[in-house]
């Protein structure tokens, strides 16, 4: 599985694009194998072109679906292929219509039994129950009824709600149960076992885990070894479900409360890690380019 798959309908509009790059680019190869210079972008308007004979620039983007200006430059790349030609309107001689050119009307012509072969193989490749033209066709009348951004909007004001309800608990790992919920977190996260963690060698053998709930739930948890003055980071991770909702913030808000001599906290970690520890408030202080790691600070204020 993808990386991008883990983000699930966030990820529709990579999955629709991706679909969209396969099909254009098979299509435009079948093009050129067969000698034609056509190209997938210029289907709509043409295909529109030839059934509704003449149409302003701004007709037909509201057929293709396509702002003013990203018609217009498709449109200026298809006339100039000699493909599309523009005539005075016979009601307004101040207005110019589009039309397809002689040329263009050739390639029509040629084009359909490529249309008919294209279309049948689309039928092979969608039919199954989710059959996606049709669940395209009444995603697009959703949106007609309801914009997309007005949604996301009436949305955004329940979940904002919703967030403000959130209940976080910070636990020390003082009992199997929780420490076993704080390591299988860890393996849920990241790659290594728990038993291979790396030995940051502050004067503890074994770390010592916290674990973040939120409304009840394990979210996130950390390990850390302490000295008399340092407290180092030895793993701090969040479930994906629960990222970008403060769980960290917690984690690091937690220990350094339950630890008030506490001066320095030090946190060893990858370095495309950086900015996950610059977010929680500390500072790139060291590199070690040969082991691709970076020492990270957060200084407490008394």
């Amino acid at each position: 599985m993808n990386t991008i798959e883990k983000a699930g309908i966030l990820a529709i509009a990579a999955k629709l694009q991706n679909v969209l790059d396969t099909l254009r680019d098979a299509v435009n190869l079948f093009y050129q194998a067969h000698g034609i210079n056509f190209e997938t972008k210029w289907f709509p308007p043409i295909y529109v072109l030839s059934i509704a004979n003449q149409l302003s620039v701004t007709e037909l983007a509201k057929e293709i679906g396509l702002s003013h200006p990203a018609a217009i430059g498709l449109l200026k790349e298809i006339e100039k292929n000699g493909l599309i030609s523009s005539v005075k309107d016979s009601r307004d001689e101040r207005k110019r219509n589009l039309m397809l050119s002689p040329k263009g009307r050739e390639m029509v012509s040629e084009l359909k039994p490529y249309w008919d072969s294209i279309a049948s193989t689309l039928s092979d490749v969608t039919a199954n129950p989710h059959n996606l033209y049709i669940a395209l066709t009444e995603v697009e009348m959703r949106l007609d009824e309801k914009p997309l951004l007005e949604r996301l909007n009436e949305k955004a004001v329940h979940i904002l709600e919703q967030s403000k309800d959130k209940e976080f608990t910070i636990e020390r790992c003082d009992n199997s149960f929780a420490l076993n919920l704080a390591k299988a977190i860890h393996r849920e996260i990241f790659s290594y076992p728990v038993d291979e963690e790396i030995n940051l060698d502050v004067g503890e053998s074994n770390p010592t885990y916290f674990l973040a709930s939120v409304n009840g739930l394990p979210a996130g948890y950390t390990a850390i070894y302490v000295t008399d003055s340092e407290m180092e980071i030895d793993s701090i991770g969040v479930l994906e479900q629960y990222r970008n909702q403060g769980v960290a913030r917690h984690l690091i808000q937690h220990i350094k409360q339950s630890y008030p001599s506490m001066k320095l906290i030090k946190a060893v970690c990858e370095i495309h890690q950086k900015n996950f520890f610059e977010h929680l408030g500390f500072v790139h202080r060291k590199a070690d380019k040969e082991h691709n790691r970076i020492t990270m600070e957060l200084k407490i204020v008394s």
